[in-house]
């Protein structure tokens, strides 16, 4: 069921046994888990809009999600907190203030992790996880996502296909499935049991935004949440509270870090909004290819075309395509991160290193109306961010040389004024075994917290290259299982 906080009276108490904050992939996967084993969940989310129509959200993300970015911000991209949408612009949105989050917007590209993303490597601290922990809870993620199944090899998408697997020295050809249209929006989509958020025991409250997390002696004791009036300019309509015996922040990137910083929880050694990190893509400036390398069957297969040169989609919608990604051996050879390469003239797209200066913090300004404290972003490229591209883009040069083919690659300098974001938003309250290291733990829970966890791509230790969302959706399923274990063992 979906309500309207606008319609719950002031000072009342809501209680379930897990209230989630936030309605996007993380949160919305959680909840249909949680409710699906039994467990009675309350999911809130701040916008007053049902994630059918953007434009009508737009002028409360601006009032509400207004601050600074800066750093390359500044320069790049300086309506990043409040990017309204991909019409006015040469690039991509950003965040979304609206029932399903980003979900309403993405293209569903989807692969997991890879193995080599979750170990320690000089400039990439390792996970306190495996790739082997996710992969039933991947093999999870791609049913509830629809895919065609959940193996992502060149290899058996070739056999699928009809096509020939390219072979490039020092770089793998990797398969992206891309989710079905009906089921990109997590405000709409039918999940696997027939069921919709709507439709579902998830108690779904729009128009419910966070305004603090109170605390005592290591627990959350509740929430207090308010609504919004239908003022042109809207104020505050309704307060009340929730009480729940364990509470999921699911808020993206950005406002995870937010939240904590603006109740103070978790921040004991400086660490929640540090390690902001993304998928930098060059807007507008390729990587442009010379000389062909491939011949028509690879052609076929990264791009997800049968041997006949049709695309291939299967009963669900689901298509693939592939990228050429550097082997782990060749990561921890050179000590970079990954990049994606293409067998046609295309943006870079690489793997941005932990990097503890580019960070969320507060400002001392407030938003119109609930009178928080602003967010400033400040997004910090370092030297290692332009060896990875340096050394990627010479490997792959010297690899397609090998067949016959020649790129031409745009300076580090030419690159970086390009540099956009991509909506893939890391890293700002990351998971670590060490409390001194990070904010949540291997089950997302924060360290100083007995009752809080965080979900979303703001828990990833680093970025890896794979598209983030089918790993939220995963970590996310983890973290039911997880809760419904508390709970059948009594919390």
């Amino acid at each position: 069921m979906i309500r309207n906080g606008r319609d719950i009276e002031n000072g009342a108490v809501l209680k379930a046994q897990v209230c989630i904050v936030g309605s996007g992939p993380a949160g919305a996967t959680a909840a249909w888990h949680l409710w699906k084993a039994g467990i009675s969940v309350l999911l809130i989310e701040g916008s007053r809009f049902d994630g059918t129509a953007y434009e009508p959200s737009w002028p409360d993300k601006t009032l509400l999600y207004e601050g600074v970015a800066d750093g390359l911000f500044a320069t790049n991209e300086p309506d990043f907190l409040i990017l309204p949408f991909a019409g006015q612009h040469s690039r991509a949105w950003e965040r979304e203030r609206i029932l399903g989050g980003t979900s309403t917007h993405w293209g569903g590209q989807s692969r997991p992790l890879d193995p080599i993303d979750f170990e320690a490597r000089p400039g990439f601290p390792g996970w306190p996880i495996t790739r082997a922990d996710l992969d039933p809870y991947y093999a999870t993620a791609a049913k509830f996502c629809m895919l065609h199944g959940d193996d992502f090899s060149a290899e058996y998408w070739g056999g699928v296909l009809g096509d020939d697997v390219p072979q490039l020295a020092d770089f793998d050809a990797c398969m992206y499935q891309f989710i079905g249209k009906p089921y990109l929006n997590f405000a709409t989509r039918t999940f696997p049991d027939g069921s919709t958020l709507a439709s579902s025991g998830i108690d779904t409250v729009l128009n419910a935004s966070l305004l603090d997390i109170e605390q005592d002696g290591g627990r959350v004791t509740g929430l207090r949440v308010a609504s919004m009036d239908d003022a042109k300019t809207p104020g505050i309509a309704t307060e009340f509270r929730i009480e729940a015996d364990a509470y999921v922040l699911a808020c993206g990137a950005v406002a995870n870090a937010q939240r904590l910083l603006l109740s103070n929880i978790g921040n004991e050694h400086d660490q929640v909004g540090r390690y902001f990190m993304c998928h930098p893509l060059s807007s507008g400036v390729n990587i442009s290819i010379t000389r062909p390398f491939l011949t028509t069957s690879q052609n076929n297969l990264m791009a997800g075309n049968r041997a006949n040169g049709l695309q291939w989609t299967d009963d669900n919608g689901v298509t693939v395509t592939g990228r050429f990604q550097l082997t782990a051996d060749a990561l921890r050879q050179y000590g970079i991160g990954n990049c994606w390469m293409r067998s046609y003239s295309a943006a870079v797209y690489f793997e941005m290193a932990p990097n503890p200066e580019s960070r969320v913090t507060l400002l001392d300004t407030t938003d119109k109306v609930f009178g928080q404290r602003q967010a400033r972003i400040d997004w910090q490229l370092s030297p290692l961010d332009q060896v990875t591209y340096e050394t990627s883009t010479h490997l792959f040069k010297a690899s397609v040389q090998q067949l016959g083919g020649d790129i031409e690659a745009p300076s580090w300098e030419t690159m970086k004024a390009a540099f956009v974001v991509n909506g893939h938003h890391l890293g700002t309250t990351r998971m670590s075994s060490d409390p001194s290291q990070g904010v949540v733990d291997a089950n997302l829970k924060v360290h100083s917290m007995d009752n809080l966890y965080v979900a979303g791509s703001s828990v990833f230790v680093t970025a890896g290259v794979s598209n983030p969302t089918f790993t939220i959706i995963t970590l996310s399923i983890r973290l039911a299982e997880h809760l419904a274990g508390r709970f059948a063992a009594g919390y």
